[in-house]
């Protein structure tokens, strides 16, 4: 079967865009990633902790300090801190602990960590709220933008891959106005939005619907003008939009947009 060779200038285009959102999206999947698997280890180890009562013994004193506050404005604190050692079946250890109120020569009940060593002036609690509330998140937060990874790599995999031959388009895009607009920081990136309906499509749906199509204007043909039916191959589908390849027959031109259906964006529930 002979295999249908299109300009695929701008579709190329739209690959290498896509790369960009490719890369901060692996990288923000690796930062939540490694913040969610610190959380949830963390959280692990403290559910599995076990302690021994014991008594201690203060035999020293010193200071810490400690870089705190938000990015401007980070000072040094200095905490007042006491070396408690201890004696557990088989143990000897010690360990510095922040206080402001025990005094070298103290002895007093003491919670020694089995697992690690460290020691507690009071009955370990468990894992608090935000330790629950963290780990939750950022595992969330990470499965979230993994999904969005694989998505974006698959829709730029097909983008690639892309070939019409035989394939007939899977909707018409009936054309009503053409309009510009800006996004990103300082407004430089400039966007083309055609406003439409779908007059026809493969599979029967979305007939007579209001639709929008929306794409980088560095990423669209050169021509004249829209003609007033363009036709339309899907790369992606969600529940109401998608990533689909266009094409203007009159020009031979092949391009990537943005599919949305803005009844779908608009409708709210109504409250009770």
């Amino acid at each position: 079967m002979s295999t249908t060779t299109i300009d695929r200038t701008y579709l190329n285009r739209a690959v290498r865009g896509r790369t960009v959102l490719v890369v901060t999206l692996v990288f923000l999947t690796a930062v939540a990633g490694f913040i969610g698997f610190g959380n949830v280890r963390d959280l692990a180890a403290d559910l599995t902790a076990s302690y021994t009562t014991t008594t201690g013994q203060v035999v020293d004193e010193g200071t810490e300090r400690v870089l705190e506050g938000s990015r401007r404005s980070k000072h040094w604190e200095e905490y007042r801190t006491v070396t408690v050692t201890y004696d557990v079946p088989g143990t000897v250890g010690s360990d510095e602990i922040r206080s402001d109120t025990v005094q070298v020569g103290d002895t007093l009940d003491v919670w020694v960590r089995d697992q690690t060593g460290e020691v507690a002036l009071e009955a370990p609690a468990g894992p608090d709220f935000w330790q629950w509330f963290w780990a939750v998140t950022m595992s969330l937060l990470t499965l979230l933008l993994a999904r969005w990874l694989l998505v974006a790599v698959r829709n730029s995999v097909r983008l690639l891959a892309f070939r019409p031959d035989t394939r007939r388009p899977d909707f018409v895009f009936s054309l009503s106005g053409v309009s510009a607009s800006t996004s990103g920081r300082n407004g430089k990136r400039q966007l083309l939005e055609l406003s439409g309906l779908i007059e026809s499509s493969a599979d029967g749906e979305r007939v007579g619907q209001r639709a929008q199509l929306m794409a980088p204007e560095q990423h669209t043909p050169a021509v004249p003008g829209f003609p007033p039916r363009i036709l339309g191959y899907r790369v992606s589908q969600g529940a109401v939009d998608g990533i689909v390849v266009l094409h203007l027959p009159d020009a031979d031109a092949w391009w990537v947009a943005t599919l949305t259906f803005p009844a779908d964006r608009q409708a709210q529930p109504v409250a009770g």
